[in-house]
């Protein structure tokens, strides 16, 4: 350390500088939740923890997947598959949808890659005497939904959420 740094930290220890008087503002917040509003400039939103779709239940905190009773056992990437498409559930999900905001991927490989993993999660989401939750729309994408009435929709789903709030208005 050269001696202007030194004359410039005169009074303040490296630990001061790191858990005094520097961060103190910070600690005042992580310590007072009711501060951090003011710190941050906003309040913050509560996140969700469990996210539900029909009988399909995600707890995001315990990385545990049931639907009703029946305990899911997932891959890493296959439950970050699943919360991504319950957060989006009834919409229709394309391959690149997938590869950008689940795999992270720059581009759309010519791969197989989301099929493979669409696969594994549909034949652990959807037991043997269960109806099927997440469906295929051929040249489209995946739609997860708890509806079994939505089937004749698939091939003009695209629009459905849109339909659904100007029905409703």
């Amino acid at each position: 350390m050269s001696s202007n740094t030194r004359r410039e930290m005169d009074g303040f220890g490296e630990l001061d500088v790191l858990a005094g008087r520097l961060c103190e503002p910070l600690t005042q917040c992580l310590l007072q939740p009711s501060r951090m509003e003011c710190c941050i400039g906003s309040s913050v939103e509560p996140r969700e923890t469990v996210l539900l779709v029909g009988s399909l239940e995600l707890d995001l905190i315990d990385r545990a997947a049931k639907r009703g009773n029946r305990q899911i056992d997932l891959r890493p990437r296959e439950f970050r598959l699943l919360r991504y498409m319950m957060q989006r559930s009834d919409q229709l999900l394309t391959r690149a949808d997938l590869f950008f905001d689940v795999w992270d991927y720059k581009f759309v490989p010519r791969s197989n890659l989301v099929d493979v993993h669409m696969g594994r999660l549909r034949r652990a989401v959807d037991g043997p005497n269960e109806a099927p939750m997440i469906r295929t729309v051929h040249g489209k994408g995946f739609v997860l939904s708890a509806a079994q009435a939505l089937s004749p929709l698939l091939p003009g789903l695209r629009g459905l959420k849109q339909r659904a709030n100007s029905n409703a208005a």
